[in-house]
């Protein structure tokens, strides 16, 4: 199997979306009845300069770093993203750093994996990708005839590494991209293709914004030091004139404060680590930081504001990811991200504007925004069962209650702060009875369960309609979009393995080999090499078919039959 994260060209992309859309009523798996489809200008605000129709998206994460994510994420209601860090070691390298599986989020969420695994320019390229394919799709679908969605690229963790000239021509190209070759691209394929759409017309694409982003997030951890940090959203201000959020780090909140918090929410197993604490930046240094990047920020006319918070290191005790080493998100983690936002709203007075990741769900959603902080982003939430949809549980809840979001109310956020320290909806529930792998190939489930494709980031799993079968539908692996997360299995009610147990498509023979898969590769126009259940490989002759009829067959007939577009 491979665990290397790949890019989709922007013309499959359009070719794959069109085709699900107008053929099955879906897109990457989500169903039309599961897109969000509410226009509303209640929760406009104008982010930066730039119109944001609703402040919740993804965060820097697995639903952020490749173009189908964005569009995933679009579709089910998500109008801000901040897009996956970028730094100087990329592509190979990190690749080599990030050892899988990487996510691990049963109960509490765990990872192992931080910046982007593709290179700056890959990253660049499907950042742009994105943008590009939901303003085309937004207008394609009904959804807004506007660019109304705010990327937030993010960066790290040396000024050295920043000023280098991979991420200055990173950032220079997602404020602009117009004369980038991916822009040009996704215009001209668009456009040679613009007579396979029913509701987007060629003047729409002529107006579509090369203008990616204009805000960019500073993340201090992996390696950032505090002295540092002035130093870089110094230059990004200065230099690169670009609105700046510097992401600041739960430890903010001090060992103890953490730890306690923690205890009294049963989650007494995590382990946290006092030097992880101490050779972190304290929170009175930080509050001169914020004071001083504020006022430069203002006299340089771009904005500065604060992004809460990164995730939590923590010791790995679980030993289900590798390493030592593990960062924890979700439930346990919004008391502490509004407790640091509690502290900042405290000692500056309300006078700050504040992002927020760390735990938001259906629960709280609607309180952080009254307190004033916004946008708000998710990441664990997403890779629970439901997906990307729970997104559009996140915005049923928002627009069905009127809230008016303005300037931070100080008291509000130590409110909200102190009732998320014993609210039981943060409580340890545990991780639940862990199952024994008994995932067959083919018919896995006698009902729709398809969760592994719902918790997928990357749309690496699919559902397929074939009543040859005991179970009418079946899971197929798409290889080339898979890195071997293994959120699939964490979400199993089968307890198993399906990247490594389901009929996979493969993309080259390169893929095909490296796995043990029963499997899909096209090897001339009207042959198919396959690899059975029984992991038998033979040459399947669309012209003359065997009398003898496997299961793997019927597959590849249906995938040609029903999805084309991904037989190329």
């Amino acid at each position: 199997m491979s665990d290397t994260m790949k890019s989709l060209s922007f013309e499959y992309l359009i070719e794959d979306c069109l085709q699900d859309y107008y053929t099955k009523g879906r897109i990457l798996e989500i169903d039309k009845k599961d897109f969000f489809t509410e226009v509303s200008d209640n929760y406009r605000s104008s982010f930066n300069g730039e119109y944001l129709r609703y402040p919740v998206g993804p965060a820097a994460g697995p639903h952020t770093q490749l173009a189908q994510n964005l569009l995933a994420a679009y579709l089910a209601g998500a109008r801000f993203f901040e897009l996956k860090t970028v730094q100087i070691i990329d592509g190979k390298e990190m690749q080599s750093m990030i050892e899988k599986p990487c996510i691990d989020v049963k109960n509490v969420g765990y990872n192992v994996e931080w910046s982007t695994e593709l290179t700056v320019e890959e990253a660049a390229a499907e950042y742009i990708k994105g943008s590009v394919l939901l303003q085309a799709m937004g207008i394609e679908l009904g959804l807004s005839d506007i660019k109304d969605f705010v990327f937030n690229i993010s960066v790290g963790y040396t000024l050295e590494g920043i000023q280098s000239e991979k991420i200055t021509n990173f950032i220079d190209n997602l404020k602009d991209a117009r004369e980038t070759e991916v822009f040009k691209e996704c215009i001209r394929a668009l456009k040679n293709n613009v007579n396979k759409f029913k509701r987007l017309k060629i003047e729409d694409i002529g107006a579509i914004s090369s203008n990616i982003t204009n805000t960019v997030t500073l993340s201090t951890m992996h390696g950032a030091k505090p002295e540092e940090i002035t130093d870089i959203v110094k230059y990004l201000i200065i230099n690169k004139k670009i609105n700046t959020f510097i992401k600041c780090n739960p430890t903010l909140l001090g060992y103890e404060n953490v730890r306690e918090i923690l205890d009294n929410l049963g989650y007494t197993d995590i382990v946290i680590r006092k030097e992880d604490f101490e050779h972190d930046l304290k929170f009175d240094m930080a509050v001169d930081i914020v004071k001083e990047l504020k006022r430069l920020g203002k006299e340089n006319g771009v904005f500065v504001g604060i992004k809460l918070t990164n995730t939590l290191p923590v010791y790995n005790s679980r030993k289900i990811l590798p390493g030592e080493s593990m960062y924890l998100s979700g439930k346990p983690l919004y008391p502490i991200a509004m407790g640091v936002a509690a502290m900042f709203a405290e000692v500056l007075n309300g006078d700050i504007h504040m992002s927020l990741s760390g735990g938001i769900d259906k629960n709280n959603v609607t309180d952080v925004l009254k307190t004033g902080i916004s946008p708000l982003t998710v990441s664990t939430l997403l890779l629970k069962p439901g997906g990307y949809k729970n997104i559009k549980s996140l915005m049923d809840k928002v627009l069905s209650e009127q809230i008016e979001i303005g300037n931070l109310n100080a008291e509000a956020v130590k409110n909200a702060a102190e009732s998320a320290r014993n609210n039981s909806d943060y409580k340890n529930k545990g991780d639940g009875r862990f199952l024994e792998d008994t995932l067959p190939v083919y018919d896995c489930f006698k009902v729709n369960c398809g969760i592994c494709v719902d918790v997928c980031p990357n749309r690496a799993n699919m559902r397929v309609y074939d009543d040859r079968f005991d179970a009418a539908y079946q899971i197929v692996h798409i290889e080339n979009r898979c890195n071997e997360c293994d959120n699939c299995h964490t979400f199993c009610t089968r307890g198993g393995f399906p990247y490594l147990k389901k009929v996979t498509l493969f993309a080259d023979r390169a893929e095909f080999e490296d796995s043990e898969n029963a499997g899909i590769l096209k090897i001339e126009e009207r042959k198919f090499l396959l690899r059975g259940e029984d992991k038998k490989e033979f040459v399947y002759d669309l012209d003359n078919p065997a009398g003898d009829r496997k299961s793997i067959e019927n597959i590849l007939e249906t995938m040609i039959k029903e999805y084309p577009y991904l037989m190329q």
